[in-house]
Order: structure tokens, then C-alpha cells, then sequence
């Protein structure tokens, strides 16, 4: 369960009203936390917590709705995203 974005916070940001969705809304918000942890290549979330992660999250969370399946995290989360990828040179 996701405590970067309330699950009001969710519903407003996708523009839904009523609670019907609510499950759905939750499991999508919960892996679009996990995928943008993921992208980052950590589990866990950063912390602090910057701004951009939470617009990320955002962004993935509206793709996963509206995909709804083989949905990623799109290229403009990837964008914010970026910064907060360690550098690895091997």
C-alpha cells in the first residue's frame, strides 16, 4: 500500500468520483510505486522524497490506467526520473 500518494489523491489525479474503482485504483497506484522504485533501481523509495518521484508515480499511475496492461513507466517519467538513477560505470 502506497503511502507516497493517498488514494484520494490517486482518484483525483485520474478524474474519478465515485469509489467504485477503488481496488483497482490502489493495486495500479501500488505497482506504479513499485515501477518507478524499480527504474530507478532501488526497492525502496528514496528518501527524502523529491517532488519529480511523486510526479513520476503520478504520470506511471495514469499510464497503467489507462493501458491498463503492458503498461511501463512512461518516457516523460522516465525523463524526471532520470536524476535519481545512480551512474554505474563498469
Amino acid at each position: 500500500m502506497s503511502t507516497i500518494i493517498s488514494l484520494a489523491s490517486a482518484k483525483q489525479h485520474l478524474g474519478i468520483l465515485d469509489g467504485h474503482q477503488d481496488t483497482l485504483v490502489q493495486d495500479l497506484l501500488d505497482a506504479a510505486v513499485d515501477a518507478c522504485s524499480r527504474y530507478i533501481g532501488t526497492e525502496d523509495q528514496p528518501d527524502p522524497l523529491p517532488p519529480i518521484f511523486v510526479q513520476a508515480v503520478k504520470m506511471t499511475l495514469a499510464a497503467l490506467f489507462e493501458g491498463r496492461e503492458g503498461a511501463t513507466v512512461p518516457e516523460e517519467a522516465q525523463t524526471l526520473l532520470s536524476d535519481l538513477r545512480p551512474w554505474v560505470f563498469g
